[in-house]
């Protein structure tokens, strides 16, 4: 017979997982930022968007509400019952696989039809290159377990480099609005 209480989940102990109060932090500061972003944007644009300007809108609102969910993946793992190290590991694979899904769908998929003549300032371009590409390279270090072990701090450093992506998109809508 079980001592646990019915309906107490999850079925093993309650334990308070690693940087879960980092995580709900980046989760609220992602839908912030969608949130913001759009009440600017529905403000500074009355007369409509550039398709650039749509495009980088886009491109925003679902990497900043994509944070916000990625925010929450480790919680699973958590609740799933995986041990540290293989949590943060699993963690940093749905990461990884989220940015080749999100760099095909706003890079291949959506710019073409939305933003084919799109050219940012050099700073901006170079930014938004090196961001993820060093985030990867820190995904994959956490998921291989080199050179530590895998763990929370990858993980959550990750996902503030995910979210300065989106930021630094904010600042191109703001600040170098395209023409029609």
């Amino acid at each position: 017979m079980s001592t646990r209480a019915v309906g107490q989940w999850p079925p093993h102990s309650p334990t308070t997982m690693e940087a879960s109060n980092e995580l709900l932090t980046i989760a609220e500061l992602a839908v912030g930022l969608a949130g913001f972003a759009g009440l600017v944007v529905s403000f500074n644009h009355r007369g409509g968007l550039h398709a650039t300007d749509r495009y980088r809108f886009i491109a925003l609102f679902s990497l900043a509400l994509f944070a916000a969910l990625l925010a929450f993946v480790p919680f699973g793992f958590h609740h799933a019952g995986l041990a540290s190290a293989a949590l943060w590991r699993a963690s940093s694979g749905v990461i990884l696989a989220s940015s080749v899904f999100a760099a095909w769908w706003l890079g291949v998929y959506l710019r073409p039809e939305f933003a084919p003549d799109e050219n940012p300032p050099k700073a901006f371009s170079i930014a938004l290159f090196a961001i993820p590409t060093f985030n990867v390279l820190l995904q994959v270090a956490n998921l291989v377990g080199w050179p530590a072990k895998p763990g929370a701090l990858a993980y959550v450093a990750g996902l503030i480099l995910w979210l300065a992506v989106p930021a630094l998109i904010f600042a191109l809508l703001i600040l170098y609005r395209e023409k029609d």
